[in-house]
């Protein structure tokens, strides 16, 4: 088996303009990926903090929401509270003018 692979392949030793070649425009490659890799997570990193201060404003409005929910359920408890006391009261004269009849 190895007489069959120096066969196929021939190591060549020597250095010319196209091994030269080859080896620059592969470094080349190799930066200008990074260099577009760089970029696009950059790009990611904007629209995280976009994202970010986007939910933050969205937290304080529905934070206040849910303030102004709360003060008006107060204001309706309140409100059926005094609904009550006041059907309360009514029962109660209705009964003794039921009563009195």
């Amino acid at each position: 088996m190895p007489t069959t692979a120096r066969r196929i392949m021939k190591f060549d030793p020597t250095v010319n303009s196209g091994t030269i070649i080859q080896t620059l425009v592969f470094v080349i490659s190799i930066a200008v990926a990074y260099g577009a890799y760089r970029e696009d997570q950059t790009r990611q990193d904007g629209r995280i903090t976009q994202v970010e201060v986007l939910a933050d404003k969205d937290r304080d409005a529905t934070k206040e929401s849910l303030k102004e929910l709360k003060g008006q359920v107060s204001d309706l408890q309140k409100s059926t509270q005094e609904i009550k006391e006041s059907l309360a009261i009514l029962r109660g004269r209705a009964t003794e003018s039921g009563g009195k009849r």
